[in-house]
């Protein structure tokens, strides 16, 4: 078990801001790995372990270096496929080829695109982009530790304050009070912000919420009960929004305190699907996964 400095503040009073932890790779890794044990995706969850703790050596072997260039994502990027090795199949090999390959400008519109959650125009490019989407994450985080993170206005952005990436999910702490408190968590630099228990965080609509999980997938979903809005069943849910369509994950750290946003996204994704046969689109972004264009 990895005990950071976000794992030392779960007991003090809720602060508007959490930056990520140094072992924020390393204890994604150790969740990813748990989670996969029985599980019917276990060989995708262990080889996203697998990057997770190649972005670990990465981060701490950049940590104390300025890293936003292009220069230096590159570096990160190859330095990813060297690590992983055999982990990669050949047409992830050949997709990091390629990234390697293009111009300054051709790999930020790319690295662009994919924090957005948008697959690569050139199919060729797929396989790479959980390799250019781990790269991207090691430079976010390593930037946000180097901050100063006290001085940033903090509001309910749909976005991150710190690196102005959607969320992955967002994330149930228990607050000193003994109550939930919610966090939603960036995709890129894994900084948290305190966001209202029952929003929308596509559109801001505190009504008409639904919420889902795989423990009661065969069943109606219960009524809603305004004295507990927020009472889940399961670690992972899916909170629908009836006004804009939006689904975003929800992870309850209260159910499981090993519970880490971006891999239990990862083994829920059963639940997006179910989602979307509701009528549900995703809103959360997962660097690990990034759906080919249709």
């Amino acid at each position: 078990m990895f005990i950071d400095d976000l794992a030392i503040q779960d007991t003090a009073i809720p602060q508007p801001l959490r930056p990520p932890g140094q072992q924020v790779f390393a204890r994604r890794a150790e969740r990813l790995r748990t989670l996969a044990q029985g599980h019917a995706m276990a060989d995708f969850l262990y080889c996203c372990a697998d990057i997770a703790q190649a972005q670990q050596a990465c981060h701490d072997r950049l940590s104390e270096q300025a890293v936003n260039s292009t220069a230096c994502l590159r570096d990160m990027l190859a330095q990813l496929r060297q690590t992983l090795g055999q982990v990669l199949g050949d047409a992830s090999h050949s997709a990091i080829h390629c990234l390697l390959a293009m111009d300054d400008d051709a790999l930020q519109a790319q690295a662009l695109a994919l924090r957005a959650g948008i697959a690569a125009a050139n199919p060729a490019l797929q396989a790479g982009l959980p390799l250019l989407g781990a790269a991207l994450q090691v430079q976010a985080v390593i930037s946000a530790r180097q901050r100063d993170l006290s001085r940033l206005q903090h509001t309910e952005s749909a976005n991150c304050p710190v690196c102005h990436a959607p969320p992955v999910a967002s994330l149930l702490r228990r607050g000193d009070s003994g109550h939930a408190v919610r966090y939603a968590c960036c995709s890129q630099c894994a900084s948290e912000w305190h966001v209202t228990r029952v929003k929308c965080l596509g559109c801001g609509n505190t009504r008409q919420l639904q919420y889902r999980s795989l423990a009661h997938r065969d069943a109606e979903p219960a009524a809603p009960n305004h004295k507990q809005p927020h009472q889940h069943r399961a670690v992972q849910e899916a909170e629908c929004c009836d006004s804009c369509h939006g689904e975003l994950k929800i992870v309850s750290t209260l159910l499981d305190a090993q519970a880490e946003p971006f891999a239990d996204d990862l083994a829920s994704l059963m639940l997006d699907m179910l989602s979307g046969e509701a009528g549900y689109g995703r809103i959360g972004v997962n660097p690990y996964f990034i759906a080919g264009q249709a």
